[in-house]
């Protein structure tokens, strides 16, 4: 009777810890942890111009990685690198606008191909709490500077113009908040089954979101979200302001927190304005689908 009375109380505290655990919802990371990420984005613009719809197909994927070289009691210091990128962009009505993959061999002539092909050449430093938030990235103007540089024998001024125009995607800002769409999912209290949270998203696609706690099994968190975003895109060309809202299902590791699958869709609508239009407004929409798969290496 002793005995059995010790298994169930075992059993009983273990299982009460594990419940404790399973709902202080972080990241659990150890230096040396590594992850590939496969991410797919695709995106569909529809332009309503008199009648005559402009549809542009945007469609991005790529593989990075994400390797822990620090863990402090509210940080981890990440190396992240590109392994692959690929892009393409397309029009119903000038047909290819852009294909990318840095994977091809590059020729001469190709100087976008030589530009984005510094993307897996340049690492990259990253902070992020354990929320998932990032605090900050480092690297970036080593990377503009490659991308700049591999493009050609370009005056200064050709140059400075394309930093200016790159730092939209590529600096160090502009990546924290890119990279936070797929981390920041944590919240900052003990959360129970069923129970929901919020935090918010900066940027050219800035997000208000609410988060749910699913389920948690053996193996994995279940997490779903309901977005309302603000989509704002700006150049000498056109200008997009558009509102929209997307959903999300995420299904994390419960050993370290990272994510396992990730999947979001969103609708935005609104007006591009065209500047080269004298500013005629034009009724936009996009929707976009995200995927993101990832597998823990294991050293």
């Amino acid at each position: 009777m002793k005995s059995y009375l010790m298994w169930f109380l075992v059993v009983f505290l273990t299982t009460t810890s594990l419940i404790t655990a399973q709902n202080n919802l972080s990241y659990r990371l150890k230096i040396g942890d590594q992850f590939t990420v496969y991410q797919l984005a695709s995106q569909d613009i529809v332009q309503d111009m008199n009648g005559s719809k402009h549809e542009i197909k945007n469609k991005i994927e790529g593989d990075y990685t994400f390797v822990i070289e620090g863990v402090s009691d509210s940080l981890y210091d990440i190396r992240f690198k590109f392994d692959r990128f690929k892009m393409t962009a397309s029009s119903n009505l000038v047909g290819e606008i852009m294909s990318i993959n840095t994977t091809d061999s590059i020729s001469d002539d190709d100087i976008e191909g030589k530009i984005f092909s510094q993307l897996v050449t340049t690492d990259l430093s990253m902070k992020m709490y354990k929320n998932g938030k990032i605090k900050s990235i480092e690297g970036s103007k080593a990377l503009i500077d490659n991308m700049i540089n591999a493009a050609g024998d370009f005056d200064e001024f050709t140059k400075e113009l394309m930093r200016e125009s790159m730092k939209k995607e590529f600096s160090n800002k502009s990546l924290a908040q890119s990279f936070e769409q797929m981390t920041y999912i944590y919240p900052s209290e003990i959360i129970k089954k069923g129970e929901s949270w919020t935090n918010a998203f900066e940027g050219e696609l800035a997000a208000k979101n609410t988060w749910t706690l699913n389920n948690i099994t053996e193996d994995d968190i279940i997490i779903t979200g309901k977005s309302t975003i603000i989509f704002k895109n700006s150049d000498s060309d056109v200008e997009m302001n558009l509102t929209g809202d997307m959903t999300s299902s995420i299904t994390t590791s419960l050993e370290n927190g990272f994510v396992k699958h990730m999947s979001s869709k969103s609708v935005a609508t609104g007006n591009s304005i065209m500047h080269n239009m004298n500013d005629t407004k034009v009724p936009t929409t996009i929707t976009s689908n995200i995927t993101y798969k990832i597998e823990k290496h294991v050293q």
